[in-house]
């Protein structure tokens, strides 16, 4: 059971690019609410560009992967 709890809390971040410092720290001001205490950062080709934030079964998708692939879902569904 606690090491659900610690999975559920921990923050993973994928980013297409290595992040340094000054990145990091300013994500972590930006999504202060979240538990950086426990986070990993992840390196993912396939993100493109921006990055994608993982807690526990939540995503906060701001990649141009995740972008376009709205933008093509929103135009399979105009049609």
């Amino acid at each position: 059971m606690e090491k659900i709890q610690k999975e559920q809390n921990r923050v993973l971040v994928l980013s297409a690019d290595k992040l340094d410092m000054s990145e990091r720290k300013l994500l972590e001001k930006k999504f202060s609410d979240l538990n950086w205490k426990d986070s990993v950062y992840q390196i993912d080709k396939s993100v493109i560009a921006g990055i994608i934030i993982k807690v526990g079964s939540k995503t906060i998708d701001l990649s141009l992967t995740g972008s376009l692939s709205k933008l093509s879902n929103t135009l399979y569904e105009i049609d």
